[in-house]
């Protein structure tokens, strides 16, 4: 054996064997380095999911902190982060006045000026770090004493506002008076009130009661009211002093009470419709205004007769939420599909014209119905929550504001319409007199008569009062989603986009096919949407054998 041959292991297989002993330590390390690696990338995918996740529920509970203008609405933002208002009221001196359960305050506002002041509520809410329940109902009375209901302590406050000064009130000006508890929560949930003379009226959703505060001795009074039902919706007062409320297992049963306050006798109606809240006595015309805040439907109601009109308000702007209508669309008629399925009308009040007003929680408007000339004016609130829509991959206006109250400012001569955005951190104000309509409708008939299988149509003009692009719209109270589905009536127009460069009319053809539709009467809601504003007319469809 040769000396060269003893010394052992050769320096090519040393180089081999380094190469080996080099690559296993590579590889180990790679294999920790990457583990460490993998487990900082998943940590940071974990922040990054859960930082995103935060930011749509401070998004779904804030909004962006942009304020936004339409021609002829303007939003105001609280000066509390995050306060999510919903009852909202005006005083003596047009002063607006929201609420927050979650600022647990009151907020004057003062449009003169723009400037807010925050008025805290004695103690603190029990809500700790969850979203307390929404105050949901303010009301003056003629002594301008602010009431105030309060879910979360099952109160209603009284403010005496004349000691309200700059700064904040001393505690002794709050007053609270509590409420009977209420099962399932232990709560009644007081939503509404009304002041009627020299009463004070409340309401719970999950009351057994009709509550009244004597206005002059400040004596509580809750009236037990047998009701089989889940819950109550809302309540206004007629002429004679009875108490007219609204109950309803939601989307199953609705029915309307009327309690007369002295003998206590509760006299019961029957609603077509699932879901009735919103209610407004319209004593010039006999008939009761109730919304169905589970459809696109409100219906107008005569006691004496047990007579009903059901109407349809527009179905909402695809916007509201794209994902539903980009769906729809792929295999139906446009004239059938829409954003959200429902435009969800929810509380109602008559102004001093005998007009209804109403919001639209869904379809994210502010309408008001005119009863005489059965005009539709939806007023688009221009904010637009993207948590609250379907809204993935569209860079476009997404989403609702969750307008849930307003309250009129009305004089006579004008009207205003202020409305919290829950979801938006803000109020809004709506002038219908800001401006002229871009644009109106009108058809050339009023009725239409149509045999089952037979096509009927009728001529849509639409006048332009400035450039325009307005997309063309029917809707019906054949169906509470307000759709003209094919199933039972086929419809569509000629034209579904009109454009205008100046002030002029144009005409589009909407044609009507009654198919598997029972012969009987129904409403046809007619119109036209532009960016700002939807305009309808109200024609009566009657359907022969």
């Amino acid at each position: 054996m040769s000396r060269r041959g003893s010394r052992g292991i050769g320096t090519g297989k040393k180089i081999i064997i380094f190469g080996v002993i080099a690559a296993l330590v590579a590889s180990t390390f790679a294999i920790v380095y990457s583990s460490r690696l993998a487990e900082e990338q998943q940590a940071k995918q974990l922040e990054e999911a859960k930082r995103k996740q935060e930011e749509v529920l401070k998004l779904g509970r804030c909004g962006d902190g942009i304020v936004r203008y339409t021609s002829f609405i303007k939003e105001y933002m609280l000066p509390a982060e995050c306060a999510m208002p919903v009852g909202i009221t005006i005083d003596r001196e047009g002063n607006v006045w929201a609420a927050s359960a979650v600022a647990n305050s009151v907020f004057r506002f003062d449009p003169s000026t723009e400037r807010f002041e925050e008025f805290k509520l004695p103690g603190s809410s029990d809500a700790g770090s969850n979203i307390p329940l929404p105050m949901w109902a303010l009301a003056f009375d003629s002594l301008g004493r602010l009431w105030i209901t309060d879910t979360e302590r099952n109160s209603i406050w009284m403010l005496n506002t004349t000691a309200v000064g700059d700064g904040q009130p001393a505690v002794d000006t709050f007053r609270e008076f509590k409420l009977q508890s209420a099962e399932p929560f232990g709560i009644s949930m007081p939503i509404d009130m009304k002041v009627h003379g020299d009463r004070l009226w409340f309401v719970g959703v999950y009351s057994k009661h009709i509550g009244m505060i004597d206005l002059n001795t400040l004596e509580l009074v809750e009236i037990p009211i047998e009701v089989d039902l889940n819950a109550l919706g809302t309540m206004d007062i007629d002429g004679e002093g009875n108490v007219w409320f609204t109950a309803l297992t939601l989307g199953a049963k609705g029915m309307l009470y009327r309690l007369d306050p002295e003998s206590r006798e509760l006299k019961a109606y029957d609603l077509p419709i699932g879901s009735p809240v919103g209610i407004s006595i319209d004593e010039a015309r006999n008939r009761i205004w109730i919304n169905d805040h589970g459809s696109n439907t409100f219906i107008s109601f005569d006691p004496s007769t047990n007579d009903v009109v059901k109407y349809s308000t527009s179905l909402p702007a695809r916007y509201t939420n794209v994902g539903l209508y980009e769906e729809c669309i792929k295999s139906n008629p446009r004239i059938e599909c829409s954003g959200y399925p429902v435009s969800l009308p929810y509380w109602n009040t008559m102004d001093s014209r005998g007009r209804l007003w109403f919001n639209e929680h869904q379809g994210n408007a502010i309408a008001v119905f005119d009863p005489d000339d059965l005009t539709l004016i939806e007023y688009n609130i221009p904010s637009y929550n993207r948590a609250w829509g379907s809204c993935e991959g569209y860079d476009g206006p997404c989403g609702i504001a969750n307008a849930l109250k307003f309250t009129l400012q009305d004089d006579g001569r004008s009207i205003r319409v202020w409305f919290t955005e829950f979801t938006e951190n803000k109020v809004g104000v709506l002038d219908p007199d800001a401006k002229e309509l871009p644009f109106t409708i009108s058809t050339d008939t009023d009725t239409i008569r149509v045999k089952k299988g037979e096509s009927v149509s009728v001529k849509v003009s639409v006048s332009a009062r400035e450039p325009v692009t307005v997309e063309m719209l029917a809707s019906g109270s054949i169906e509470a989603s307000g759709r003209l589905s094919k199933s039972k009536v086929s419809a569509g127009y000629d034209e579904y986009t009109l454009r205008f460069d100046s002030p002029s009319s144009k005409t589009a053809t909407l044609t009507i096919r009654p198919n598997e539709l029972d012969s009987g009467e129904y409403t046809l809601t007619i119109g036209a949407r532009s960016d700002e504003v939807t305009y309808s007319k109200v024609i009566r469809m009657i359907v022969e054998e």
